[in-house]
């Protein structure tokens, strides 16, 4: 197999870990001061590597850098709404959509272009993913008020995280694998702390949490491993392997929380086996 095929891989499996630990966080603290918390970890652990030697920040790209941290941060506000106020059957499909989002953005303004069968590949692993993601429908509509509201979030940060991921693919030769993650993390350190200027407050000991702390090591590991991968693969076919982080979150549901497939979620999988199996024949 591609050695980038396993970097891509690799973000997905820890994009996947990462909101595991995240769902189990927020259960004892909340989304707020969970998804600050996990900024923060990033924000501390890649500060204490840059401060080493170990982060170079291209001058030229900070500006785009800034933005994407923005644009991210806002993303990852949105999907969190969405997972909070609305089912879980209809918010992880369309959040795990946003491979479209930066496939047709490669697309469009890279002018990317894939062999045929590369191009059937990726949309084997998109497919299998929306397949996978799709829970057994169980009362959707009841218990969720905002409904309508969260499923409009879903797709914002859909949209919002396609065209991000998009951007650090296309641009990560200039900007190089370290310095994204780093002012990413800084920008939403620093942007969800705004609720303190409120008054809202972090419950007592919250920055002791094991799981606050995996979830942030975890998810920012996870936006270097996708950059690295994006450095030598097509943003479509990166985008598409680290979408897979939902399926991943499947996998440990099953395993640890004893929760069942439906049939259809098996084929998603089985679906998105064969389609890695033909990316690592290219």
């Amino acid at each position: 197999m591609d050695a980038y095929l396993i970097w891509a891989l690799s973000a997905a499996v820890a994009w996947g870990s990462a909101d595991f630990c995240a769902k189990k966080a927020a259960e004892r603290l909340g989304f707020w001061p969970t998804v600050w918390g996990m900024n923060a970890v990033g924000a501390l652990a890649l500060a204490l590597v840059w401060v080493a030697g170990g982060v170079q920040i291209p001058a030229s790209q900070l500006p785009l850098l800034i933005w994407l941290g923005v644009g991210n941060t806002v993303g990852g506000v949105l999907f969190y709404y969405a997972l909070e106020n609305g089912p879980l059957v209809l918010v992880s499909p369309i959040t795990a959509a946003y491979p479209v989002v930066s496939a047709a953005l490669a697309y469009v303004i890279s002018g990317e272009r894939l062999a045929a069968l590369m191009a059937f590949a990726v949309a084997g692993v998109i497919a299998g993913t929306l397949l996978a993601s799709l829970a057994a429908r169980r009362g959707t509509a009841a218990g969720y008020p905002r409904r309508k509201s969260a499923l409009w979030a879903a797709v914002g940060g859909a949209l919002v995280f396609g065209t991000v991921f998009y951007a650090l693919a296309a641009h990560s030769a200039a900007s190089g694998s370290t310095a994204p993650v780093l002012i990413f993390r800084f920008a939403g350190a620093g942007l969800l702390a705004l609720p303190l200027l409120a008054g809202f407050r972090p419950p007592r000991n919250w920055f002791r949490s094991g799981w606050m702390w995996a979830t942030g090591l975890l998810d920012s590991s996870a936006y270097i491993f996708y950059a690295v991968g994006a450095r030598h693969l097509p943003v479509s076919v990166i985008s598409a392997l680290s979408g897979l982080f939902t399926v991943w979150t499947l996998v440990l549901a099953v395993v640890f929380l004893r929760e069942r497939l439906a049939w259809r979620q098996w084929l998603g999988v089985a679906l998105i086996v064969a389609a890695i199996a033909l990316l690592a024949l290219r």
